[in-house]
């Protein structure tokens, strides 16, 4: 069969619905991140509760990450999607409600961050799951690469628009904004029609049980094992960023409505230069060299961090985002290339959830850990981030086998 053009996988029955799905629900998602912040800053004055909340908007989320895929097969695919885009648009829209009406506490804004973030995996792995049910297998490759294009143009997108957003229109109707994305996502997920869309059905035991094989399989694998170790690290240090990068330009500025801009400006050009970054790295990288590349990028990074970053100008600041930005190109690129080649072709469905959990879990300690420290000392913040980031380092040179090592090592 002749392989579909991106016109036809765009005009094929049920992508576009798709689509605009994904695109609603990840916008708000990223937005979510940067405004939370922005958000809490705002209300409670505290940069360790905008911490707190950036750890409650995501660890639970990570912990139930592994099963998941039980939920989603017992569900289907469509129905738990929806469902977490209906819960998500009720737990944001709730925080700006209680908000608005004067009884928000932040014991109930961590509750209500908790209970976002325990059905985001839904649609986190769900929306996955559904494009290759949309098209035939030749187009496989082109519905993926347009699932993963709308990533590139959000991660640049988000952050600009929740800078913007943020100051022209308040805390609360910013946030009432992300819920109406996450309504129209689901609006947009309803549109989908098809008895192809309907998962196989599958037993809940024997799902759960793949679930706790994934992991096993994850913890003998020495390379999952190493990246694991490695990855979490990076991603303490890219929590911690992500509260003390606005604590630092509305410290620099003095201007809290200008900081807000600003700030969505910055992680906007870092979100561009990620963009590069991978795209630079998808060219350079190929087997037996993806170690390197995420040892050096690494390296890079921390650098980046401290001392360019924590110079006290808001100009080497962005400056040194943009470069985090462009590593982390090569960072992932190296670490899913080395996730792809290094599990076995029949563990790779299994153990991609648990993986991916375990791999993103430091983010929330990141957070948490970001706004303890900003509150103190920013210089403090700035140079444990950059410790966090060469140990990531570290793990990878001590714990990722090298490519002439062997490496997969597996607990079949």
């Amino acid at each position: 069969m002749r392989p579909l053009s991106y016109r036809r996988v765009l005009i094929s029955r049920n992508v576009p619905q798709l689509l605009v799905a994904a695109s609603a629900s990840r916008l708000a998602n990223s937005m979510l991140l940067y405004v939370i912040v922005l958000y809490v800053i705002a209300r409670f004055d505290s940069a360790a509760v905008a911490g707190l909340s950036g750890f409650f908007l995501a660890l639970p989320g990570f912990v139930i990450s592994p099963v998941a895929g039980a939920v989603l097969d017992r569900m289907g695919a469509v129905r738990a999607v929806g469902f977490d885009m209906v819960c998500s648009a009720v737990f944001i829209g709730g925080i700006a409600a209680l908000s608005i009406s004067r009884l928000l506490t932040v014991p109930l804004l961590f509750v209500l961050l908790t209970l976002y973030s325990l059905t985001s995996p839904l649609s986190t792995g769900g929306i996955r799951t559904l494009f290759p049910r949309l098209v035939p297998e030749t187009a496989y490759d082109k519905a993926n690469a347009l699932d993963l294009s709308t990533f590139s143009i959000i991660e640049v997108g988000a952050p600009l628009v929740a800078g913007v957003l943020f100051p022209l229109v308040g805390p609360d109707p910013t946030l009432l904004c992300v819920a109406g994305m996450y309504v129209l996502a689901a609006l947009s997920l309803a549109l989908l029609r098809g008895g192809a869309l309907a998962p196989p059905v599958s037993g809940e035991r024997r799902l759960l049980r793949s679930a706790c094989e994934g992991i096993t399989y994850l913890l003998r694998n020495a390379t999952l094992r190493g990246l694991a170790v490695s990855y979490s690290l990076y991603q303490v240090a890219s929590g911690m960023l992500i509260v003390i990068v606005p604590v630092a330009v509305a410290a620099w500025l003095g201007d809290g409505r200008s900081a807000d801009r600003y700030t969505g400006l910055m992680w906007a050009v870092a979100g561009l230069f990620g963009a590069i970054g991978a795209l630079a790295a998808g060219k350079l990288l190929h087997a037996g060299v993806e170690r390197r590349y995420m040892l050096g990028a690494t390296l890079v990074t921390a650098v980046a961090i401290f001392p360019l970053s924590a110079l006290g100008s808001l100009l080497t600041l962005a400056a040194g985002l943009a470069l985090v930005g462009l590593m982390e190109g090569p960072i992932n690129v190296s670490l899913l290339s080395l996730r792809q080649r290094r599990t076995d072709p029949g563990w790779l469905g299994r153990v991609m959830t648990v993986s991916m959990s375990v791999n993103l879990s430091g983010f929330p300690v990141g957070t948490a850990l970001g706004g303890l420290l900003a509150s103190h000392s920013l210089t403090a913040a700035f140079a444990v981030a950059t410790v966090m980031t060469l140990l990531s380092a570290v793990s990878v040179r001590a714990l990722v086998p090298s490519a002439s090592g062997g490496a997969l090592q597996s607990g079949g």
